[in-house]
């Protein structure tokens, strides 16, 4: 892989002006979030000046974005990932006064009060000069009410980043994230060259590292749909696709006829849905729809207890059952669904969400689509 040097960020001392975007949550929700660096560079020439915004995150997501935004002023910090920090490891839920269970970011302070990107400068010292300058997700219940208000609405105002911008204090515009590649990774590039047939890249959902098992809130695990109907969707497509997984833990079940690629961050993944040779994707609720909406690469997306109103993406199909449960959408397990003994909420209804969607019914709409594509004698990419 081609690493790219670290990005050096145009402030000299912790007393100068800048703009922070700190983006939070997990890996599609950060990559939804960059949607917010427009919302920002509008901000900054209504307050009438030009000082540099700040996107700061563990990964390399902040290098991504300042290379969409070239000569925008905008500026990727890459935060040290401190020991049990998210997304590999949210951590520990703590009680609070009220009883009730929330879970902690106060490692993202902590990281900040130990980050110093260039030279001695100290960032958090930059940030306390900053805060009305500073933007970051609130993950609490006013966000988690505008979710739940809108699962059963299809207007576009149910999108998630319509609710992040309202407890963030911005606008969200109606665009997509924005990202770009930013490396280059081998492993990609010689499987895109030796592919003979048009690439299907597919992302299951089921990687996990050692601490997801013990995790007593982990609503991915219950978002997966069956690994023998991957397969055997596989195997009644193989004919005219090539097929790719990505993952990026320890532990990915493997599927017949599927190549696997093992990411460190998401660039390799960028770099395959920009591929020529890339047709479009197939995944569950996970990050993977949100990189490929940067350029508008069209999908099918699996949905069960999560509500594609919210955050799923108007060009992508979108399969949701909504009649295979009486409570679809419930966004479940979720921090309130952990007794005093440590047991999380199990389905009573045999998560009829996901195991309603067929292999049938997902050949359908790739046919559907494939009709889509061959039809749009335009590009399904839109310029960053």
């Amino acid at each position: 892989m081609n690493q790219n040097p670290q990005q050096q960020i145009p402030v000299k001392s912790a007393k100068d002006k800048a703009y922070f975007l700190i983006l939070q949550g997990g890996m599609g929700a950060r990559i939804l979030q960059t949607a917010f660096i427009r919302s920002l560079i509008r901000k900054r020439k209504e307050d009438g000046n030009s000082y540099p915004i700040l996107v700061c995150d563990n990964t390399l997501i902040g290098h991504m974005v300042s290379a969409a935004m070239t000569n925008q002023n905008v500026h990727g910090i890459q935060i040290p990932e401190g020991h049990g920090s998210y997304p590999n490891d949210p951590g520990l839920w703590n009680i609070g006064d009220a009883g009730l269970e929330h879970p902690s970011f106060t490692h993202w302070l902590e990281q900040f009060k130990n980050a110093k990107p260039q030279g001695h400068l100290d960032l958090w010292e930059l940030l306390n000069n900053n805060w009305n300058r500073a933007y970051s997700i609130e993950y609490g219940f006013s966000l988690t009410k505008l979710i739940h208000q809108h699962k059963y609405k299809t207007g576009k105002n149910s999108f998630i980043n319509n609710h992040y911008g309202k407890v963030m204090g911005l606008k969200y515009d109606g665009g997509p994230p924005m990202l770009k590649v930013t490396q280059q990774n081998n492993q990609v590039s010689s499987f895109m060259r030796s592919a003979t047939k048009p690439v299907v890249v597919l992302h299951l959902g089921m990687d996990r590292n050692p601490q997801d098992y013990a995790q007593t809130i982990n609503y991915r695990t219950f978002k997966v749909w069956s690994l023998q109907r991957w397969g055997e969707l596989v195997d009644k497509l193989k004919h005219k696709y090539s097929f790719v997984q990505i993952y990026a833990n320890q532990d990915n079940p493997e599927i017949p006829n599927v190549t696997s690629i093992k990411v460190d961050n998401l660039n390799p993944i960028l770099q395959i849905l920009e591929h020529d040779k890339c047709k479009f994707f197939m995944s569950v609720d996970n990050n993977l729809p949100h990189l490929a909406a940067t350029i508008k690469k069209k999908g099918i997306v699996l949905w069960g207890s999560v509500s594609p109103n919210v955050w799923g993406h108007d060009h992508n199909t979108n399969i949701w059952n909504k009649t295979s449960c009486d409570i679809i959408g419930c966004w479940r397990p979720n921090m309130f669904d952990v007794n005093p003994n440590g047991q999380s909420w199990v389905c009573d209804r045999g998560y009829s969400c996901m195991k309603s969607i067929t292999v049938q019914q997902v050949l359908k709409e790739v046919e559907k689509l494939e009709k889509t594509l061959k039809d749009n004698t335009t590009t399904n990419k839109i310029t960053l």
